[in-house]
């Protein structure tokens, strides 16, 4: 009876020991509640586009105007406006007029005011093109059914005088170093004559059938670099000519139909480009602030004033597209003061002074094409061009 009870004890103390274990054990850390997700950014807020100064109009502006062949709409709207890329601003567009702003020798120009704002619209043999608008001017109105006008966009009067830029839209353009050391290229000519001209026979290699029969001849010429970073944008391709194979093979044989400057051995041949050469380039400012440099000048020339053609180091990268308009403005230099006193620096930089506008008519990834419109001065390789 004594072990029976000795063993009832010692189960009851090794039970409680158990108990008293396993209240003192220590409890399974639970994890932390996860922080709420922070609060969603306040939105930006909205800048309010500017809106675009008012058109000035010139005091000597002429209330009427005939449009004479060789005329430009530059031309013309520097008549009108203190700066003439901002024609479209006061040419009232009537939407039953195919390409409203296009006109044509003899049509006559109305300036007028509607509810203050200038505005010129179009007398065209005899009848106000745009009845609304001519209403404004207080002459006779005809009245007109709406109707379509159509007529070649090669007798309208250009934008810009296209004489000045139509070899660099056909010829000269911005290659890759890449695009031409790899193009078919003119090993020699057939008579053995360094340089070949019009009408000139000429063995070429690297000619693929694919690319088709007609090309156009170019040498490898100026390297476009970026003032800033130092970036190689592009290399000019300069025109040479135009040549088409008579007989393929290897070598092939190539007749230049046409020739700028002497062809000579290892000029390149790049298959033609199939292009209608834009007579409508409508001048509007960037979508988007625009700074860069003159980086070059095209024609051969060294002096840069109207109707120059210059490159830029900005293309479509930067937003930019045919008929952008851009200012051109000097780079203002540093100077030395010497009347500077207390607490002036006895140097000082210029500010950047408008010197004159181009418009954009050829673009490229990186560089662009533009054409000196307005020159109020000298004007000098790196000079800056931003937003008018």
């Amino acid at each position: 009876m004594k072990d029976y009870n000795a063993t009832r004890c010692l189960t009851a103390l090794c039970l409680a020991g158990l108990l008293v274990a396993c209240a003192s054990a220590p409890k399974k850390p639970q994890p932390a509640p996860a922080a709420p997700p922070p609060p969603p950014p306040a939105p930006l807020a909205q800048t309010p586009p500017v809106a675009p100064p008012p058109v000035v109009i010139l005091p000597q502006a002429p209330r009427t105007y005939v449009v004479k062949k060789g005329d430009t709409l530059w031309g013309i709207a520097s008549l009108y406006l203190q700066d003439p890329w901002r024609w479209p601003d006061i040419w009232y567009a009537n939407p039953t007029i195919k390409n409203p702003h296009l006109i044509y020798p003899g049509d006559e120009l109305i300036l007028g005011y509607i509810n203050g704002h200038p505005t010129l619209t179009v007398v065209r043999n005899g009848q106000v093109v745009n009845e609304t608008a001519a209403a404004a001017t207080s002459l006779p109105v005809v009245k007109l059914e709406p109707q379509i006008r159509y007529q070649p966009l090669n007798q309208a009067i250009p934008t810009i005088p296209l004489n000045s830029i139509r070899q660099f839209l056909s010829g000269t353009r911005v290659v890759s170093k890449g695009e031409l050391e790899h193009a078919g290229y003119l090993l020699r000519s057939l008579d053995g004559r360094p340089a070949v001209g019009l009408g000139g026979e000429v063995y070429a290699r690297g000619l693929k059938p694919a690319d088709g029969s007609r090309y156009n001849l170019y040498r490898l010429g100026e390297k476009y670099v970026d003032p800033e970073s130092g970036d190689t944008l592009g290399y000019q391709a300069t025109y040479i000519g135009d040549g088409n194979v008579e007989h393929w093979g290897d070598p092939s044989k190539v007749l230049l139909t046409s020739t700028a400057q002497e062809a000579m051995a290892g000029d390149r041949f790049l298959p033609v480009i199939s292009q209608q050469l834009n007579q409508d380039y409508l001048p509007h400012p960037p979508a988007k602030p625009v700074k860069g440099d003159i980086i070059a000048v095209l024609g051969g020339v060294a002096e840069i004033g109207q109707y120059q053609v210059v490159v830029l180091d900005r293309g479509t990268q930067a937003g930019l597209d045919a008929g952008t308009v851009l200012g051109i403005y000097g780079r203002g230099k540093k100077i030395s003061d010497p009347y500077a006193f207390d607490g002036l620096s006895d140097s000082v930089k210029l500010p950047e002074e408008r010197e004159g506008t181009l418009l954009v008519f050829r673009t490229y990834p990186k560089v662009s094409y533009g054409l000196v419109m307005d020159a109020k001065r000298e004007m000098h390789l790196l000079d800056v061009v931003k937003n008018p």
